[in-house]
């Protein structure tokens, strides 16, 4: 069940106008993502700072309006909206409702809800009691009315011009449409495909996160590299003494930095992992939220909308060879610095010898 604050704009802070769906998976109404990409250049997601567009050549109405719509985020804000009215019923002046017509979205008192279940025109809508509904069951129970009838019940759906229609409009306006279809059928097509979409998600979802654990992982290896180099470095630095002090201070700096750009590129993988799995819980929901909601036109375009937002998600689960790399080892270089010091130190040694025997010969000579 959506939460109150999950209806609000991160932006305006009220409830969502117009919402739309950003790259990201994010919602921010309308005119709150132009005025955004119009107080800043390359402005990102106030929520994630992931881009609201890679490239926009246009007006930045026109981009947003390139964006998906939230049909069901609309239909949950305006069916919270109805709820969190005075509960009075509609027929009786300041009498208390205790129930709610799911599908006529009218608040009853217990007599009126009693005429209500009476009459013909309405004994077979659905009276709940107020306590117990939910934005999310209000939005759900409403029928699918015909795009130019508002009171006339769905039933087709025209491909062509995407609009769910009544039995009259299909015959009238959209006879000679290409391809007009069973709105039942294609809600069931659009349940499917949503079924799919969650199933997709989950496992991108899993897999990211079972990715994050292993970069997690090398992190920590990465740690242990460092403490067990820094602990050679130590020893190494040791046995040289205060001749090799600036040598140690040197390697310690060389290991350092190596750790440090193994760990920040690992970060940076991370961060990068953390807001695809971002993208995708945030697709996922809106899928699931999509799939709750049912059955209603708004289905149906949101069904194509998040399947093609879905296709341009980077799902994939491959870490860049650099991930893998092993940090600089300071062990072996340490090695080869103590071999090429002690050369040095023997070489000063028979500098040293030679030296002395010059010294001597001079003694002996005077």
């Amino acid at each position: 069940m959506a939460e109150p604050h999950e209806r609000e704009c991160a932006v305006c802070t009220n409830d969502f106008t117009t919402p739309k769906i950003l790259p990201c998976g994010h919602l921010l109404c309308r005119e709150c993502v132009i005025s955004w990409m119009d107080s800043k250049p390359d402005a990102g997601c106030p929520l994630c700072r992931c881009p609201i567009v890679e490239q926009s050549d246009g007006s930045s109405s026109a981009t947003v309006d390139a964006l998906p719509t939230d049909f069901v985020m609309e239909a949950l804000v305006e069916s919270a909206r109805v709820l969190s009215k005075d509960h009075l019923c509609c027929v009786c002046e300041d009498v208390r409702a205790d129930f709610i017509c799911m599908q006529c979205q009218d608040m009853l008192c217990s007599a009126c809800t009693k005429v209500h279940k009476k009459m013909s025109a309405t004994r077979s809508h659905d009276v709940e009691s107020l306590s117990t509904v939910t934005p999310e069951r209000l939005a759900a129970s409403r029928h699918a009315l015909c795009a130019d009838h508002g009171d006339k019940q769905v039933d087709s759906f025209c491909l062509y011009h995407r609009l769910a229609v009544c039995k009259s409009c299909k015959v009238q306006k959209h006879s000679r449409c290409l391809k007009v279809s069973d709105f039942d059928f294609e809600i069931h097509s659009a349940e499917n495909s949503l079924t799919h979409l969650t199933k997709i998600l989950v496992e991108a979802e899993q897999k990211l996160e079972q990715v994050i654990g292993q970069v997690t992982s090398r992190l920590q290896e990465v740690d242990v590299s460092e403490q067990e180099d820094m602990a050679q470095v130590d020893k190494t630095c040791d046995r040289l003494q205060k001749l090799v002090e600036d040598f140690r201070m040197r390697l310690m700096e060389k290991t350092r930095t190596s750790h440090l750009q193994i760990r920040n590129t690992l970060r940076d993988v991370k961060t990068a992992l953390s807001n695809r799995v971002g993208k995708v819980t945030s697709h996922k929901h809106i899928v699931m939220r999509t799939t709750a909601v049912s059955p209603r036109p708004a289905l149906i375009h949101m069904t194509q909308a998040l399947t093609d937002r879905v296709n341009s998600l980077d799902l994939s689960f491959d870490l860049k060879q650099v991930v893998w790399e092993k940090p600089f080892s300071s062990a072996e270089w340490s090695q080869e610095v103590v071999g090429r010091i002690k050369d040095e130190l023997l070489k000063l040694e028979e500098l040293k010898t030679k030296f002395k025997k010059k010294v001597n010969c001079l003694l002996l000579y005077y």
